[in-house]
């Protein structure tokens, strides 16, 4: 949605989270004080801001604090996207208010006038965004995405309302709230989002230019949510005869961390890999080639192995705890 949505030598690639902002906001009472908000508080900008940011103690939690309202009561506007509308660059904070709908630039113009009503220091970018599923090497025409940056002790973050609350998939809008947007790690953002503006430039990673942005490789959000640093995706995609990064399925990744694993789609046969994962949610974990399993070792939380296999497919399974079931993880082709 523009507007919105990888033998004798073993190979392993050490990967970082960077969402450790998180830890500090977003705290259970801020969340239920938002989503408790009164129709009387909801009546305009300022009553809202007010409202919102009335038990916020610190400027990261007045931006948080936002972020999860606008998540929870705004909805993309879908019929307006399928009908090629994806830029209202004239919406008003009020209108997007009252009818609790619309595209991009309504998300990010509320989010703007909450945070500077707020006391914040906030601002709406235009640009270009590439969501999951865009080919590499799309040339954009003109820009096709907002969001925002607000300070926070003296510093800019970014923060993408649009993204943060939902996406789009096959033509059908499934909200959910997506923390990975607010506060968003510049390394990471760097395959999705870029802007000529100024301000952008002065945060964003140096030196990309729009040509450079366009042939980035995709991105599957879901590696980010299991602990993929942007870094460790930029090294991977300088690997010699780098095609795609590894498929990862559709879920909750959050349930898990990827400690060790190659994140290059396309695997040599007859090499070993390590796969290294840390996941409470799973009782097992395990690696399927050609109809044959190898169940990672496990210790406590910590699942590992290392792999190696002919050609073919190979599939990271894990059962879930709570239902027993398989749920598909990442998908891997080995030539």
């Amino acid at each position: 949605m523009p507007s919105m949505r990888h033998f004798s030598t073993v190979i392993a690639l050490h990967l970082l989270c960077l969402q450790p902002a998180l830890a500090a906001v977003g705290s259970p009472e801020l969340e239920r004080h938002a989503l408790a908000a009164p129709a009387v508080a909801e009546s305009s900008v300022p009553a809202l801001a007010a409202y919102l940011t009335s038990n916020a103690k610190t400027e990261a939690d007045k931006a948080w604090v936002i972020f999860r309202w606008i998540a929870d009561r705004v909805s993309y506007d879908l019929d307006a996207y399928l009908a090629g509308h994806v830029r209202d660059p004239n919406v008003t904070a009020e209108q997007v208010l009252a009818k609790r709908s619309s595209i991009c630039d309504g998300y990010a113009v509320l989010y703007r006038e909450l945070a500077r009503h707020a006391g914040l220091d906030a601002t709406k970018l235009s640009g270009y965004a590439k969501a999951y599923g865009v080919p590499p090497n799309t040339v954009f025409d003109s820009e096709n995405h907002a969001w925002n940056l607000v300070k926070i002790n003296g510093a800019w973050r970014i923060v993408d309302p649009t993204w943060g609350a939902g996406y789009v998939n096959d033509d059908k809008y499934k909200k959910k709230l997506d923390p990975l947007y607010f506060f968003a790690e510049p390394q990471q953002i760097k395959f999705t989002h870029w802007s000529q503006d100024p301000n952008w430039r002065g945060v964003a990673v140096a030196g990309i230019s729009k040509a450079e942005f366009e042939t980035m490789p995709q991105v599957d959000p879901g590696l980010f949510h299991a602990g993929v640093s942007g870094e460790a995706l930029s090294q991977a995609a300088r690997t010699p005869g780098f095609r795609e990064f590894v498929h990862v399925f559709e879920q909750n990744h959050q349930d898990l961390v990827v400690l060790e694993a190659p994140l290059v789609g396309h695997l040599q046969a007859g090499k070993a890999y390590r796969l290294r994962y840390r996941a409470d949610a799973f009782e097992e974990i395990v690696a399927i080639h050609d109809g044959k399993w190898e169940r990672l070792v496990r210790n406590g939380n910590v699942f590992e192995a290392n792999f190696q296999s002919g050609p073919g497919n190979v599939m990271v399974v894990g059962r879930s705890k709570a239902s027993g079931r398989p749920t598909s993880l990442f998908e891997y082709t080995v030539e």
